[in-house]
């Protein structure tokens, strides 16, 4: 078994892979005559967003195995991107984070003459197509009906090196006992917008409850309280609950000196400092400000709870960088 190698990936890169669903992906491979049939996002360390069955969701990449005969490949701009354009890119995937999947759009896509109008669901390569053309960069002919294989041959792009890594059966038994909250907090986002959807049945992404509620001022009250019944707004306290040395220096430090392998944690905490220096969780700042401003123009209660949630979650991620430093800080000169 092998996995995709993070250490290789950088925020805005694109993924391709064999897609899970064998029957499927070997359609769209004998198709398109390439080994692959799948495409994904980077957004931040070890995190990727793409488009299934599930919808536009985020995956905990780390946590994602592959047989040894998937093929995984790793493509980057050729012209070195600025920050802004990743930020774009990474931007447009998050926004449409519970789209739903056009499996009739996906299919055609391999003879985009077929189609010439799009709709607003989404699948694989047409989410990677747009969120780069959304930023300016037109990797293939036609972004809204395109394929992985096309991506491939985009001449805009490079084929990085050492794509993936083996794993060994203890590191996939660990991985999985562990638990991926990615998992659960897809079916949550899911549940929310197939409740919201019976409202209004334009709602595609988490983002278009903002402009319904704009449009529709009179279904704030029960937006909001879809919001809070759902889980959604409180499902950052899984991973506090499941982790809670993570956000306490002293129950790092124990933990720390709980483990055979020492090294790992101190890993971890150099990851979660580059993270932290790449800008990776910036973006709940800049949402908490920008839900701030919408709450105090429209007094919409909805804003309030988008706008106390994002709150939350940056005050969360500067205490893990706190935590990841006090720890480095006296145990990382240490480390062999």
């Amino acid at each position: 078994m092998k996995k995709i190698n993070i250490d290789n990936l950088r925020k805005g890169d694109i993924v391709l892979t064999t897609s899970s669903d064998k029957k499927t992906s070997g359609i769209i491979r004998a198709v398109t005559k390439s080994d692959i049939s799948h495409a994904m996002i980077c957004v931040s360390y070890g995190s990727v967003i793409d488009s299934t069955g599930d919808g536009v969701q985020a995956r905990n990449i780390q946590k994602v195995f592959y047989e040894d005969s998937c093929a995984i490949h790793i493509l980057r701009s050729k012209v070195p991107l600025p920050e802004d354009v990743i930020e774009k890119i990474t931007n447009y995937a998050r926004s449409i984070t519970g789209t739903r999947y056009s499996t009739v759009e996906a299919a055609v896509s391999v003879v985009p003459s077929l189609m010439n109008k799009s709709g607003n669901k989404q699948f694989c390569s047409r989410m990677v197509a747009r969120a780069y053309s959304e930023a300016g960069i037109k990797l293939v002919k036609k972004p809204d009906f395109c394929t992985p294989s096309d991506i491939k041959k985009s001449q805009l792009l490079n084929l990085v090196e050492d794509p993936s890594i083996q794993v060994d059966e203890e590191e996939i038994q660990a991985i999985e006992e562990e638990g991926d909250t990615t998992e659960i907090m897809r079916k949550v986002t899911n549940l929310l917008l197939s409740e919201l959807r019976k409202i209004d049945s334009s709602i595609e992404s988490i983002n278009d409850i903002d402009g319904l509620v704009m449009r529709k001022p009179e279904l704030d009250s029960i937006v909001s309280e879809k919001l809070e019944n759902s889980g959604y707004l409180d499902f950052w306290q899984v991973e506090v609950s499941r982790f809670p040395w993570r956000y306490d220096p002293l129950q790092m430090v124990q933990f720390y000196h709980s483990l055979e392998d020492q090294e790992i944690l101190l890993d971890y905490c150099r990851e979660t400092i580059m993270q932290d220096k790449n800008g990776d969780f910036k973006h709940w700042g800049i949402n908490e400000k920008g839900y701030r401003d919408l709450h105090a123009k429209s007094n919409l209660r909805t804003f309030s709870l988008y706008a106390d949630l994002y709150l939350k979650l940056a005050f969360q991620h500067k205490t893990r960088v706190k935590t990841a430093r006090t720890l480095l800080s006296v145990y990382g000169n240490k480390s062999s």
